[in-house]
């Protein structure tokens, strides 16, 4: 038997090796279209042609065999054409670049002072002017309209996950991301002087803040969660109001800003609570040390269109450090899909990988090439 499935074996090996000859033979023929198609201006992807030979070489192989060839086949014309692309003159894909941050560059904050967007904030820009506003789409509109240089904004928790309100912000007002950072979050239940965890009754947070600290909330049954704009502004509203009966989940740092005792330390469910914050902006940053990359696309209506953009990423051995889908305002059941990977777009691979896909799907936009501190 294992003769047997060595001789079997050989014969596959020998079957590869003209595989491995047939395949440079067709890349060469690749490499000619790519010179006609360049020469008279036609683009690299044409969908009838694909189609087309999908379907004849469905056709022609036999029944139980032909979605394996079909899957082969759409692999093969997938780096057919970025071997096109590698051989012709690829456009620049990027907006106007910035090679330098300012120099005390203005950054707005949802909160209020001790927001955990602030300290986020301080990470990525210790030497920026911090401008608390209410709400994340007033931080996009900061940006948006020039009145401050960046906004930081929470997207991820290793706990309560995506922030959804801000990856639809993302994609409305098509902001760049500039810099990146994971912000350790620890939890405090605060409350005025003097106050006892039997006097607690209502406890104010963010929902996200709440979500955190699901667990402990649950262990005080007779107190309320009341959730709030920030983990800040609820710390600030306890502090003004003077009630014992009335506490707020926020950090260390607000019990501090605004005169309050810690209860409870440390009260989030998962001990390494880990928020992601992203700096946006209306320029593109290109820095030499940027190692991470985001985009948001859409994807065609049929079958195997995520696998087939997915085995591009793995064919190019990129990380995917992360993939979201949101739902696409005003159409059922139709969604964009926000990805990060790890990399940098100086990279040719890179760039032609991203150029392939701005012209191949239904929509696209690059947000950004960008350090994650």
């Amino acid at each position: 038997m294992k003769e047997q499935l060595e001789q079997v074996r050989q014969k596959i090996n020998e079957t590869d090796r003209l595989l491995v000859r047939l395949f440079s033979q067709r890349m060469e023929l690749v490499a000619q279209v790519a010179q006609i198609k360049e020469a008279a201006g036609l683009p690299v992807y044409d969908p009838k042609r694909e189609a087309q030979i999908l379907e004849t070489v469905s056709q022609t192989a036999e029944t139980e065999k032909s979605p394996y060839l079909r899957r082969i086949y759409q692999c093969l014309m997938d780096a057919s054409k970025d071997y096109e692309r590698a051989l012709m003159e690829t456009p620049d894909f990027s907006q106007k670049t910035e090679s330098t941050f300012p120099a005390r560059p203005k950054v707005a904050c949802q909160g209020v002072p001790g927001a955990f967007s602030g300290e986020a904030s301080r990470l990525m820009f210790p030497n920026g002017e911090q401008v608390f506003v209410p709400s994340w789409e007033d931080a996009f509109q900061k940006v948006s309209q020039g009145e401050c240089d960046f906004a930081v904004l929470p997207v991820e928790n290793s706990l309560a996950g995506s922030v959804g309100q801000v990856y639809d912000l993302l994609l409305r007002y098509r902001l760049t991301i500039s810099r990146a950072c994971r912000l350790a979050v620890e939890q405090n239940l605060l409350a005025m002087p003097g106050a006892t965890m039997d006097d607690i009754t209502e406890i104010y947070s963010h929902p996200q803040g709440l979500a955190q600290c699901k667990n402990f909330c649950a262990g005080l049954p007779l107190a309320r969660s009341i959730p709030m704009e920030n983990t800040a502004a609820a710390a600030k509203m306890v502090a003004a109001l003077g009630d014992i009966h009335k506490a707020a989940i926020a950090s260390s740092y607000c019990a501090d800003l605004y005169g309050l005792q810690i209860l409870a330390p440390n009260i989030q469910t998962a001990k390494h609570n880990t928020t992601r914050f992203v700096a946006v902006s209306r320029e593109y940053y290109h820095m030499e040390y940027a190692n991470k990359i985001s985009l948001v696309f859409s994807l065609p209506h049929q079958p195997g269109s995520l696998n087939q953009l997915l085995s591009r990423f793995a064919a190019l051995d990129l990380n995917l450090t992360k993939i979201e889908s949101r739902p696409v305002s005003g159409k059922n059941f139709e969604y964009y899909f926000y990805l990060d990977f790890a990399g940098n777009a100086s990279s040719p691979l890179i760039r032609q990988l991203i150029d392939t896909l701005s012209q191949e799907l239904p929509a696209f936009t690059f947000l950004g090439n960008y350090q994650e501190l």
